[in-house]
Order: C-alpha cells, then sequence, then structure tokens
C-alpha cells in the first residue's frame, strides 16, 4: 500500500533498528507520546504475522494487511489495555483497538482477508474486506488499494456534503478497476470468478458512515445507561447473503420445490414482500438459487449452469456474476455518536460471523469486561472451535474499536 504524505513513518524488516533510533530521536523533537524501543522492534514481528503497522507524527495510526499474508495463526494489537501477552501488544496514548487476523485451513497458500484501520485526526477509517474466488488474495489488495487511498485523500467537507455519492463512485472505481484489470502490480488475474466482500466505516466526529457490499459484518454498540449489563446494539451492515434464510423460510412453508420457487418468482406469482428483493434481481437478469450437494446454503449460479456459485447478491469484481445482477453498489447506513457514551465498534469477516451470531458476539465482551485483547482471543477461539468437524476453515479477522465522543 503506498503512502506519499511524507508525515508516516513506516517500519520493517530491513532497517528497523536504524530506524527505531530515528523515529526516537525525532519523536524527543517533537513532543509527541513515547514510544518505546521494545514498541517499535515488534513491527517485524506484525510483518511477519502479514500486516504492519505505521506511526505517523502526531501519534495518529496506520494499520494495513501486506500482499502475501501467509500465517496460519492470528495476532492481535491492543492499545491501553491490560497487556497478557506482550509479544501480540503495544501501547498508545490515544487510542483503543484490537484486531484479530487468522488464516483458514484451506486450499489457498495466502490469507484472502484483508484489512486497514487508518486513524487521522479528524478522519478514522476502518475497513475489512473478505477476497474469494482463485484471485481472491489479489482483487482484495487491489481493493484495498484503492479505498485506502480514497480515505487518505478523503476531503472530509465534499464527504460530508454528498457522501452517497462519493460512496457510491468509489466502490465503482474499485469494481472497474478489478473486472477491467487495470491494476498490474500483484501480476495477471482473472476477475470472472473472482471478487470480495468489504465493509468500509468512515468517522468524521461524532458521525459514522457506514459502507458494504457482501457479509462482513459491522455493529456498534454501547451500555444501557439505566441497565449498564444490557448492551444497546444497531447493526450497520446489510448481509447479502441473508437470502438464503427467505429461501429456507419460504421452502419449509410450502410443497413447492426449488425449481417452483424458481419459476414462481419469475412468473410474479409471490408477494414481493414474502422474498427478499435482492433475490428478485438475481432471478430477474436470469440467475437462480440451488443448494450444492451437502451444503445447507444456496448459491447463485446462472441459470441451468454451475457457475459462479456466488453467496452474496452484492461484491466488488465477481465478472460473470455481474450478468445475472450481482451489483458493485453499496448499501449505506449512517449512525451519530452521543456525547459521555462509550460505544463499541465491531468488524468482522464471514468467518466469524457465519457461525457466531450478534447476540454471542456482545456477550463476549461483556464476559470479558469490556477487555479488548481478551475479546478479540475468545472470539477468534471460540469461531475456530465450531469449524472442528471441518475440513475446511474459512479466513478469519475483527476488528473491535473503542469509540468516543470529545467533550
Amino acid at each position: 500500500m503506498g503512502c506519499s504524505s511524507s508525515n508516516i513513518v513506516t517500519k520493517s524488516n530491513d532497517n528497523i533498528d536504524e530506524q527505531n533510533q530515528k523515529e526516537e530521536n525525532a519523536s524527543q523533537g517533537k513532543n509527541q507520546s513515547q514510544i518505546s524501543k521494545k514498541d517499535l522492534k515488534l513491527s517485524s514481528l506484525y510483518k511477519s504475522f502479514g500486516f504492519t503497522y505505521q506511526l505517523l507524527q502526531n501519534s495518529n495510526l496506520l494499520l494495513y494487511t501486506n500482499y502475501l499474508n501467509t500465517n496460519c495463526e492470528f495476532t492481535s494489537i491492543v492499545e491501553n489495555q491490560k497487556e497478557k501477552n506482550e509479544k501480540l501488544s503495544f501501547k498508545s496514548s490515544n487510542h483503543s483497538i484490537a484486531i484479530g487476523y487468522r488464516k483458514g485451513y484451506k486450499l489457498e497458500f495466502v490469507n484472502q482477508d484483508k484489512f486497514f484501520v487508518f486513524l487521522n485526526g479528524p478522519i478514522e477509517a476502518y475497513c475489512v474486506i473478505d477476497g474469494h474466488g482463485p484471485f481472491g488474495n489479489k482483487v482484495a489488495q487491489i481493493c484495498q488499494d484503492v479505498l485506502f487511498e480514497y480515505v487518505l485523500n478523503l476531503d472530509k467537507e465534499k464527504f460530508e456534503n454528498n457522501y452517497t455519492n462519493s460512496l457510491n463512485e468509489i466502490y465503482e472505481k474499485v469494481n472497474r478497476k478489478i473486472i477491467n484489470r487495470e491494476e498490474k502490480t500483484y501480476g495477471n488475474y482473472d476477475p470472472f470468478l473472482s471478487g470480495v466482500a468489504v465493509t468500509l466505516i468512515i468517522r468524521i466526529k461524532s458521525m459514522i458512515y457506514c459502507s458494504n457490499v457482501g457479509n462482513v459484518l459491522a455493529i456498534i454498540f454501547n451500555s444501557d445507561t439505566l441497565m449498564p449489563s444490557k448492551f444497546n446494539i444497531t447493526e450497520l451492515t446489510f448481509n447479502d447473503s441473508n437470502f438464503n434464510e427467505d429461501i429456507l423460510n419460504y421452502e419449509n412453508n410450502s410443497e413447492q420445490d426449488s425449481q417452483n420457487l424458481n419459476d414462481s418468482i419469475i412468473d410474479n406469482l409471490i408477494n414481493p414482500n414474502e422474498i427478499n428483493f435482492e433475490i428478485r434481481r438475481i432471478y430477474e437478469n436470469g440467475g437462480e438459487m440451488r443448494k450444492l450437494l451437502g451444503e445447507t446454503k444456496s448459491r447463485i449460479f446462472v441459470k441451468g449452469k454451475y457457475f459462479p456459485g456466488l453467496i452474496n447478491t452484492r461484491s466488488l469484481g465477481d465478472q460473470i456474476g455481474k450478468g445475472i445482477g450481482i451489483l458493485s453498489s453499496p448499501h449505506i447506513t449512517t449512525f451519530k455518536l452521543s456525547k459521555s457514551i462509550n460505544y463499541y465498534l465491531l468488524i468482522c469477516s464471514d468467518g466469524i460471523n457465519n457461525v457466531m451470531n450478534i447476540s454471542r458476539l456482545v456477550a463476549i465482551l461483556q464476559e470479558n469486561e469490556q477487555l479488548l485483547l481478551e475479546s478479540v482471543s475468545s472470539i477468534l477461539g471460540e469461531s475456530k472451535a465450531s469449524y472442528r468437524t471441518h475440513s475446511y476453515t474459512p479466513d478469519m479477522t475483527i476488528v473491535i474499536k473503542e469509540l468516543k465522543v470529545s467533550e
């Protein structure tokens, strides 16, 4: 991920000791928060685990994944939290965040999940990307690069005035770059059967702007003022794989089989309110839903064919899917933070939210007394255990961030 901004300090494996000394000297001359040499040397550990962190000169933060992520274990980053494992945590005076990142057990050599966290003064951005298909890693990296550049150069006032158009345009730009193969940095790839689900959250002061395609979950929650043991939860994202529940509910309450369901939708025999509007779009564009042998959820195919086999009605890339109604335009929601309330933002890929519902995710944070590092470790551990009987385990990414509004 390229950063041209001159005020970004980057650590790498090649010159970590020399860079540490330069940054220590620079920090002493700029009245920064003190970052110890021990903390700086951890960047080599992070890079080996598939992601790198950078500290901006004003102690803001940038975290992002690298292209070749081959780690089979998860690691966590934590700030302002009690350190349980010094090798997997560091401290900073301004932020509280924890990230879990784990490669699944599958045929792909690399982790196709990507993420970046960018905390830069008045603008914060959190993004989790889940690649799929034979070139999922490459298209996910392209998506990450383009979205990060967008955030880095974001004009705050223009965005606030017309965030809907701004977000729609950047999603279309990412989709176009993937499908037209405009990006050559990561070598050749085929976009026909490869794409990404993505959730991008931008925070400006007290406003949260959430955009997503696919099934990367984002929720925001806070303790109830009257009942501190209870959390108020808001789901920010729209799950584009929820059509499976709609189909299942219809089939369980009808004598019609799947083929009749297909015909009924085309013939407008079903009340539109009974079937997800996303499903109708797929069928009206020549697609259909079917379950593969041994699977419990339906997938999206070209009618009568065995491709592309998608699980989401919206994504970036997936060129074949675009011909049967798979959209690249994002769902967009907003949320206003209130003063004097501590919020938690949680974003996770479907490797986690497929086996853990929202209530359980929030309950784990309660059980760990709002300690982010412990919560991330528990969530990843429980998710992994849920796949114990499977021969295939998906990649898993989770970001939990504590949010406050300055007085």
